[in-house]
Order: C-alpha cells, then structure tokens, then sequence
C-alpha cells in the first residue's frame, strides 16, 4: 500500500524524536514539543506538535502589523501551553506606544498565559533601533535554559537574524514565537521552523457560560519544515473560573443564519459579548 509523503515525514519526525536524534531544522534531542492538544493538527506537523529548540513564526491580519489582536491571542494561547506542558516563565517583548501598553494582563490570562509567570520587555516602537534592541532581546532570551517560551512582536527580521535566532533556540532549548505583520505588502521569508497566519472568524456559540462568545481564527499553516501547508478553523474554548486553561477546539464551519435574527423574548438567554482582548487600547 502506497504512503503519501506527508505521513513518512510524520513518522521520521516521530523516530528521530524517540531516538533523540536532530530533526531537520531543529527540535532535536532534549527540545520538547507544543502541543494543541488536537490530533488533526498534531498529527498534520512533522514533530507531533510544534518543536521546542525552534523559532515558529505567526504572521497577523494583512495589514494590521504585528500587534494584531488575533495573532497575539494566538500567541498568548500557544506560550501559555508551553508554561503549563514544560517550564515557566514567558518572555514577551513587545513595543510602546507613549505611554499606552500594547498587552492587557486579563486578556492574556483568558488564552491561558499566567501573567504570574510572564516577563515583559518593553523595546521602543519604531526605527532600526527598536527592531535592533527586540532582535537583541530576544536572542538574549532564547539562548537562557531556564526560560520556557519567548515571544517577540518583531517586523523587521532578515535572513540573517532569524538564522541567529534560531541558532539561539536550539542552544538554550527554548521555545520560540515571532509576531511579524504585513504592513500592507508581503512579508519576507525567514528561517523559521513553521509559518502561520491567523486571522479572526466570527465568534462561535458560547463557551462555557453566555457571557463570553467563544475566540474562533482561521489559522494556517503556510510552510513547514518537512511538512505541507494546511488551513483550520479553530476556536479558545475559555474558563471563566480559571479551574482549567482552556483550550485550542476544531470550529464547526459557519451555517446558514437568518439575515434578520428573530425577536428575542424575555426568556432568551443574553445575547453573545466579545470575547476578552490579549491587546490593550
């Protein structure tokens, strides 16, 4: 019986994490892996997960700039699996505007990431040399074992540094993400073990209670090392009472609604909110 490709590169990815042998492009022996928690998307990437000893990249909405919501809740989501399934703490470098923080502590904490266990390195917004420092800091970061995940919300990144950075991932067995956008135009290829996009779909039913829409992105997968290109519709299924994290869940695709919603009763439950932002402002 024939086997496609994409199977045998998850079964190498498979073997050469059991025998503690280098996967091509990093998450060799010692680096864990990220997890969903969905075996649709677990399965679709050569490691079983994302690799640990890696630099994942996570590209925005087409033209919002790196400091979009829906990547940045994404983000949040992902560093906050890496606390709970490896080692704290999370290192977030992210620009500032003035005055005005660019992260909001409770949305964070609604997409699992403890806020407890979260450094956060403030770089200046614009020029060369806020890129230059964020480049810095997060290969600073990387290179430091005792830090699980790093997260950087860095636009200017070229071949050359992302090589660096991952470099530094691999030697300090550190997960990492980088938050870049669009600005309008493409963004230039990098040396990152993955590349994501994720954009916001229409909020799904309510989850757990109704005061809170559930969190739902179209995320793909755009390039992976030894893997194919996907597309998914997921969505945050959040605790309110913080009992558990949450979670990542597969959305139903969107049905038929009716263009004028019928009149609501005084025995309909309250209408649907939107769901806690990880920006601020």
């Amino acid at each position: 019986m024939a086997i496609d490709d994409a199977t045998l590169n998850r079964l190498r990815g498979r073997i050469a994490a059991l025998e503690g042998a280098p996967l091509e492009g990093g998450g060799g022996k010692g680096h864990g892996v990220i997890s969903f928690g969905l075996p649709a998307v677990d399965a679709h990437l050569p490691a079983g997960g994302l690799a640990g000893g890696c630099v994942h990249e996570i590209a925005g909405d087409s033209g919002s700039g790196s400091n979009s919501g829906s990547a940045t809740a994404f983000a949040a989501a992902l560093a906050g699996r890496a606390q709970r399934l490896h080692r704290p703490p999370v290192v977030w470098i992210a620009p500032r505007i003035g005055q005005r923080e660019s992260l909001y502590g409770p949305g964070l904490a609604a997409f699992g990431l403890d806020p407890a266990a979260l450094i956060v390195v403030r770089v200046p917004a614009h020029g060369r040399n806020g890129a230059a420092q964020a480049l810095w800091a997060m290969e600073e970061a990387l290179r430091t074992p005792a830090i699980g995940a790093v997260c950087a919300e860095i636009d200017a990144v070229d071949l050359t540094a992302s090589r660096r950075l991952q470099l530094a991932a691999e030697a300090g067995d550190t997960f990492g993400l980088l938050l870049r956008g669009a600005g309008g135009g493409a963004v230039p290829p990098i040396a990152s073990t993955t590349r994501w996009r994720v954009t916001a779909a229409p909020s799904g039913p309510t989850w757990p209670v109704a005061l809170l829409g559930a969190t739902r992105w179209r995320v793909d997968l755009l390039r992976a090392r030894g893997g194919r290109p996907h597309h998914w519709l997921l969505e945050w299924r959040h605790d309110p009472n913080f009992e558990t994290a949450g979670g990542f869940a597969l959305a139903a695709a969107p049905g038929d609604r009716p263009v004028v919603p019928a009149a609501a009763s005084v025995d309909d439950p309250p209408p649907e909110r939107i769901a806690p932002l990880a920006r601020a402002g």
